[in-house]
Order: C-alpha cells, then sequence, then structure tokens
C-alpha cells in the first residue's frame, strides 16, 4: 500500500496513525474508501478548515490523496 498525492493530506493521514486517539478512525477512512462503490471517502484536516479526498485504487491497494 501506497499513498500519493497531496503532500500536506498525507501529513495528514500520518498524524492519524500515530495519534492513539484517531487510529480507528483511520482505519474507519481507508476501510470505507475499500468499501464504496466509487473507492472514494472525504475527511478534513485536524482543524477542519482543508478538505481531502481519499481514492482507493483496487488494483494496486495504492491511496492517492486529493484537495476537494
Amino acid at each position: 500500500m501506497k499513498l500519493l498525492g497531496d503532500p500536506q493530506g498525507i501529513e495528514e493521514l500520518k498524524f492519524f496513525s500515530e495519534n492513539d486517539e484517531k487510529k480507528e478512525y483511520l482505519k474507519l477512512l481507508l476501510n470505507e474508501a475499500k468499501t464504496n462503490t466509487d473507492n472514494t471517502t472525504t475527511f478534513k484536516d485536524r482543524d477542519n478548515s482543508v478538505k481531502y479526498t481519499l481514492i482507493y485504487n483496487p488494483g494496486s491497494g495504492d491511496f492517492t490523496i486529493d484537495k476537494a
């Protein structure tokens, strides 16, 4: 699994993985992107100021983060 796309979005996901309170939220986001019919989900940064789209590529298993 690779994280591709917007560097700030990738940093936010890394922040979620390093924060014990946000780890479950990160798992939820990844699972939601994998199971949605369009393989996408959205999330906001820790300040709720920037919205990102998380896109799952089932062929490669990679995730791409774009600003929404």
